[in-house]
């Protein structure tokens, strides 16, 4: 009797074949993945550039910056928690909170009161993960009920009234300008190095990666997955912090409502960006380009004075296309 140890010429031929050709598809998609924002960012600068002879003045270009640069830090935390394949719905509540108790700690403490707000923050994060993996509650339930929470308390604190900034020391080291440049930009640049310094140069970006790839695998590796998942979350929260620090001073206010419009353009700006909702693939670094593109599409349709409304559809289109671009099926066993 016979044993067969090896598979048939045929069945061999035919594998390799079906690898070559999911390879060289993988390849492409990547290029694709990568190449579609910028595609899109050049599009989008030529339209709104021929709609509008502001676009390209150095007023709106230095509002153009400071308006992304508040989404690129909020972003830049939440890229970290898809990264890992979960999802974080409370960073535009965690922006809203940390506002309104930074300018309440501010009129009670002064500037320094701007440090407890941002603490208050990171808290959230860190509330988000000891939730997410102690309790075992998916991350999507989880950060949509904080989400209303921390908006809740916010509102809660302030009386629904909106807080006034009174702090000339917080606005001379992160508002007005050097050599053109707005201060707000130069922090957000400060918060990319950071964010992509973690993901590229320190074991822990490449744990977050390994658990979003293969979450048994990477436990099998010794990597403490739990720990990981909760420092992701905590780190989240506080760039959501940091934003909300540098909406708060941007405006000169803070109010319950700053950071819902966050929520949305953050999450559309991660998948434009190329970072995968199945997790293990992106990063920080192409969250960018996914920010940029939002910021010259919003900026563009305030300048063709676009229905907020019709703004707002707008936004909602390239969510869906985001995902429908980064979305590997083939690691889905079925869409619903």
């Amino acid at each position: 009797m016979s044993t067969k140890l090896d598979p048939e010429p045929g069945t061999l031929t035919q594998t390799v074949a079906t690898q070559i050709r999911s390879d060289g598809q993988g390849a492409w998609r990547a290029r694709i993945i990568l190449l579609a924002p910028i595609a899109a960012l050049i599009v989008l600068i030529i339209v709104f550039s021929l709609a509008s002879p502001v676009f390209f003045t150095m007023e709106n270009l230095q509002n153009l910056v400071r308006q992304m640069a508040v989404l690129l830090v909020v972003a830049l935390g939440a890229t970290f928690v898809v990264l890992i394949g979960s999802i974080d719905l409370s960073i535009g509540s965690i922006v809203t909170l940390t506002g309104v108790s930074s300018a309440m700690f501010v009129a009670a403490l002064g500037p320094w009161g701007a440090a407890l707000g941002f603490a208050v923050g990171v808290a959230c994060g860190l509330v988000n993960g000891l939730v997410h993996v102690y309790l075992k509650v998916p991350s999507f339930i989880v950060t949509l009920g904080t989400m209303f929470v921390f908006a809740g308390v916010a509102l809660i604190v302030s009386g629904g009234r909106p807080q006034a900034l009174r702090s000339p020391e917080l606005s001379t080291i992160f508002g007005g300008t050097i050599f053109g440049i707005p201060l707000i930009s130069l922090w957000a640049l400060v918060a990319l190095v950071i964010a992509v310094a973690i993901e590229k140069k320190l074991v822990f970006g490449y744990r977050a990666k390994a658990v979003g790839d293969a979450e048994t695998v990477a436990k099998l590796s010794g990597i403490n997955v739990d720990r990981v998942k909760v420092a992701v979350f905590a780190l989240s929260g506080l760039f959501a912090a940091f934003a909300g620090l540098l909406l708060m001073i941007r405006t000169n206010s803070a109010s319950g409502s700053m950071g819902e419009p966050l929520l949305m353009e953050a999450l559309a700006a991660i998948l434009l960006g190329g970072t995968s909702l199945m997790g293990g693939v992106g990063g920080p670094a192409r969250t960018i380009l996914g920010v940029l593109v939002i910021s010259v599409l919003s900026n563009g349709m305030n300048l063709a004075s676009v229905d907020p409304f019709v703004q707002q559809t707008i936004t909602g289109v390239v969510l869906i296309a985001a995902v429908a671009l980064t979305l590997n099926r083939k690691e889905l066993s079925s869409v619903k």
